[in-house]
């Protein structure tokens, strides 16, 4: 979970869960398939805070940005631009709810569409278009996203994400692929159609726990621990209160704090920040296959993943990021983006006590320059790393406010 109060915004897929109206649709039967005899397609995708984006079609509108969350059973809509078009079929208006606390949303949901990528088409899929752009998640990834996707890619293929090649290769669900030197093969637990593991969480006091994780490719953290799951399951000595994302029925907030381990298999994370999210907040899910959290993406892009609920069957194979240390945010504020797409940055949320706050940086502060680098020649990605560097590091920033421009120095802290 680097970014941790940050970053950990951005987990908001993983959090999703569409029950209420939603329970009451129809079970579709919908066919995923190759379009050509070809037994495997690769196709590049941008990878933003940890989380995988893919270009997607429904029926014959433009390519269109979904995250790829192997936690969400349903194809979601967040939202739609101006420029976007798209005609779905037959459309009723329900109404949803999920993890979080705060309200339900409004949202049509339409059955029949046609889902398409390079190489690949869905029929008899089922939509979901929120009413309200409640993610806001173009504005926090720093470019266009439209929605989300995953169920219905993840059980018709066997699914290969390379992080450090930014590809993904979808298998016919007849192919067996070869394992390769130093991968593990573990077993996916299929339940309620997400896919779930068994690892080890080493915590401060020594004590050992095995848990049971959604795997999440839409979560951008290491992993969430749900502590009413597991009285064994314990805070760590030092944590930072946080908000921890979005949930369908409104906000996440939690703790984060440091374990010393998470081992799956033979491999071993060392250090590692871990989320620990309210428990009103996570009820919804306390009483869902006895799971104790999640596992995300940024334990999952140290390796290279092998996802196949065909088979049920997990393989993991370390990458060049294996052994990188764990970080997270420690400027103490997130980052806006007001115009996806464009490299125009603003300060938001910032934390109370934190570095950000103790400078006097404000929600709305346009960032310009960081350390001599203009702000508007640094990708979101290049300017989270210098947030997330090393404890103790000085930022020299100018920030515009009002039309005022404002130096600021501002000392990075870590606090977990």
């Amino acid at each position: 979970m680097t970014r941790a109060r940050s970053a950990v915004l951005l987990c908001l897929c993983l959090y999703l869960l569409l029950l209420a109206g939603a329970q009451g649709q129809p079970v579709s039967k919908d066919t995923v398939y190759f379009t050509s005899n070809r037994k495997s397609i690769t196709l590049p995708f941008q990878l933003v805070h940890n989380l995988i984006i893919i270009p997607v079609k429904i029926n014959d509108s433009k390519s269109l940005n979904f995250i790829l969350d192997s936690g969400v059973r349903n194809t979601i809509i967040t939202r739609l631009y101006y420029s976007d078009s798209l005609d779905l079929n037959q459309a009723d208006k329900i109404t949803l709810s999920g993890l979080g606390t705060g309200y339900t949303v409004e949202a049509l949901f339409s059955s029949g569409n046609t889902m398409s990528m390079e190489g690949i088409q869905g029929d008899n899929h089922q939509v979901y278009v929120l009413l309200e752009d409640m993610f806001d998640l173009s504005t926090r990834m720093g470019m266009p996203v439209h929605g989300i996707i995953g169920y219905d890619i993840f059980k018709n293929f066997v699914v290969k994400i390379n992080y450090h090649a930014k590809t993904i290769t979808l298998y016919r669900p007849d192919i067996k692929l070869a394992r390769k030197k130093r991968a593990e093969e573990y077993p996916l637990h299929i339940e309620g159609n997400k896919a779930y593991v068994f690892a080890n969480v080493r915590q401060h006091n020594g004590d050992t726990v095995n848990v049971k994780l959604v795997v999440d490719t839409g979560a951008s953290h290491t992993l969430s621990l749900y502590l009413p799951s597991n009285n064994r399951l314990t805070l760590p000595p030092k944590v930072m209160e946080a908000y921890l994302g979005r949930g369908l029925s409104g906000d996440i907030n939690g703790k984060i704090g440091r374990i010393n381990g998470f081992k799956i298999g033979r491999y071993e994370l060392l250090n590692l920040p871990a989320s620990y999210p309210n428990e009103e907040a996570i009820k919804l899910a306390l009483n869902i296959s006895n799971r104790n959290g999640n596992l995300g993406s940024d334990i999952l892009k140290r390796f290279t993943v092998i996802l196949d609920y065909p088979h049920n069957r997990m393989v993991l194979q370390p990458n060049r990021k294996f052994k990188e240390p764990f970080h997270y945010n420690m400027a103490g504020f997130e980052v806006s983006t007001p115009l996806p797409g464009t490299n125009y940055y603003t300060v938001s949320n910032v934390v109370e006590d934190s570095p950000a706050k103790l400078v006097g940086l404000k929600p709305g502060d346009q960032l310009l320059n960081i350390n001599g680098k203009n702000c508007t020649e640094l990708t979101l990605n290049e300017l989270m790393e210098i947030f997330e560097s090393k404890p103790g590091r000085k930022l020299r920033m100018q920030v515009k406010r009002d039309a005022v421009v404002h130096n600021v120095d501002l000392v990075l802290k870590s606090e977990i």
